[in-house]
């Protein structure tokens, strides 16, 4: 009889695997192609991995606090939908999504925060699945509801009350995911990209609110999408690229890390390609920039 593949170890499943094992009776696979006008459920309705169920990460895994969009679900809203998908206590997931592996990651960081821990990524997504002329469906996936069990973990989860004690202490390392112009304060996330501030002014008027350019003081920026590589289908780097880069940025395996970005989505991707590095002691500043940015009294930086 053949191991199960633990994948609290092996968190990066590669195609080949995942074809072998379509038909695993405990295995759930998750579609996360995400679009911001919300077609990525079409995208699945189009064509999938057979057996995949879709979750779109916005709008089944987030939900809006004071202000504060983009934060992950609350125990019994979480549980209720992995319920619904029919991810369970004793459920192996993985998730994919095509190019930008952010809604996966995001999936990835979620269950391991709410207690589970046998849950993977594809590598190089759909991209690379497509790229082995492996098969696609149209058929829905129908799986019979499962009983989830939310048992928050709250080390994988990180407040702006401890970064506030964190700033300037040389055992936390902030890490910044997002691409550079966010980082240096000349532009803020948008769910369509990055929007750039008015000439001579460090802030924007965003739905409602006022989000200033910035990053938080200290933090090192490790733009996400840099830990993929486009030419070979958006397949991970190597660990030991992923831990070279980290490394060179002075991000050390001892320091407690925290990934954050504009929405907590993209920093997840950072915060699994350090844990593909090899680091442990890893949390997503889930609210991020979304809280961060729009509270006037909290300090930032900016610059290249």
């Amino acid at each position: 009889m053949e191991t199960l593949l633990d994948l609290t170890h092996k968190p990066l499943v590669e195609a080949e695997w995942l074809a072998d094992h379509l038909t695993e009776p405990a295995l759930r696979i998750v579609d996360l192609r995400w679009r911001s006008d919300g077609s990525g459920r079409d995208l699945y309705r189009a064509g999938h991995i057979p057996g995949a169920v879709y979750l779109d990460w916005e709008r089944d895994l987030t939900y809006t606090r004071a202000g504060v969009r983009y934060l992950l679900l609350p125990p019994e809203r979480f549980a209720a939908v992995m319920s619904a998908a029919g991810i369970g206590d004793e459920t192996r997931v993985v998730a994919y999504a095509e190019t930008d592996h952010s809604g996966p990651t995001r999936l990835w960081w979620a269950l391991k925060y709410y207690g589970r821990h046998q849950v993977a990524v594809l590598n190089g997504g759909l991209n690379q699945w497509l790229a082995e002329a492996r098969p696609l469906t149209t058929d829905t996936a129908q799986p019979p509801p499962a009983r989830f069990t939310a048992q928050p973990q709250p080390d994988w989860l990180a407040t702006a009350a401890e970064i506030e004690q964190s700033l300037n202490t040389a055992g936390v390392c902030l890490v910044d995911t997002r691409p550079p112009e966010q980082y240096a304060g000349r532009a803020v996330w948008t769910p369509d990209g990055s929007l750039y501030l008015p000439v001579d002014q460090d802030w924007v008027e965003l739905d409602g609110r006022v989000m200033r350019g910035g990053r938080i003081p200290g933090a090192i920026n490790q733009y996400a999408a840099l830990n993929l590589e486009p030419q070979d289908n958006w397949r991970y780097l190597s660990p030991e690229r992923l831990r070279q880069r980290a490394m060179a940025a002075n991000i050390q395996p001892e320091q407690r890390v925290i990934t954050y970005c504009g929405s907590g989505n993209s920093a997840t991707l950072g915060l699994f390609a350090l844990y593909l590095a090899g680091y442990r002691n890893l949390a997503l500043y889930d609210a991020s920039w979304e809280e961060w940015g729009v509270e006037p009294d909290q300090p930032i930086e900016r610059g290249e």
